[in-house]
């Protein structure tokens, strides 16, 4: 199955797979959509576009830029307009809002049928960049529990931003890499550029995905 779906990586080689968690393991539109609602009726309060509209042009715009850019926000207001309130207090209500969020999510059953049979032959592992309780709320609502022992996990938020992708810095709070590991004999599936870049610094295999179906975009 994994040469037909992955046919660049040399399978017979490989030891431990690794993977990024939003896009890679989980359309990441689906915890976007939730997290804006609420953010979308704040921020409606405070400028001069309606509920709707916001959530519109919010959703819009992420689909335009991605998760790297942090600006939505202030887009917003820069849109519409503020009233009532400085504009850095309204963003920074915004970031509670998203980084408190609760998410109810779901792993398709495509994911779920080849993350079981990862875990038959290989030894596993996350990392993943972000705010180390939303990280760990979506990894919760995943149920990425079953196929992921907490010492296989790193969150960057959990130890500052120099541990972020593509810094090398998270490899060392996993366990599997607590001795010296090959580099050549890992896979590492992600759905950025700086997966990607992860990747190469660690000398790992690299597949680029999306839900775990393979993209050609890095």
């Amino acid at each position: 199955m994994l040469k037909s779906l992955y046919p660049k990586i040399s399978w017979d080689r490989v030891r431990i797979v690794g993977f990024d968690l939003d896009g890679a393991l989980y359309d990441e539109l689906n915890f976007i959509e939730q997290v804006y609602r609420p953010i979308s009726k704040y921020l409606s309060i405070f400028c001069n576009g309606n509920e709707k509209e916001v959530y519109i042009y919010m959703l819009q715009r992420w689909l335009e830029k991605g998760s790297s850019y942090d600006h939505i926000f202030e887009d917003v207001l820069s849109l519409y307009g503020e009233t009532g309130r400085k504009p850095s207090d309204v963003i920074q209500q915004c970031l509670t809002i998203y980084r408190n969020y609760q998410p109810k999510l779901k792993l398709s059953r495509r994911v779920s049928i080849i993350l079981n049979y990862f875990a038959e032959r290989y030894s596993m592992f996350l990392i993943t960049d972000g705010q180390s309780s939303l990280q760990r709320a979506k990894i919760s609502s995943l149920g990425l529990e079953k196929w992921f022992p907490l010492e296989h996990v790193s969150i960057s938020g959990d130890y500052g931003s120099n541990y972020q992708k593509p810094a090398l810095l998270a490899l060392k709070k996993i366990k599997l890499f607590s001795q010296k590991i090959t580099p050549e004999l890992v896979v590492y599936f992600g759905d950025r550029q700086n997966d990607l870049l992860f990747a190469e610094n660690a000398g790992f295999q690299f597949v680029s995905v999306y839900c775990m179906q393979p993209m050609e975009i890095l």
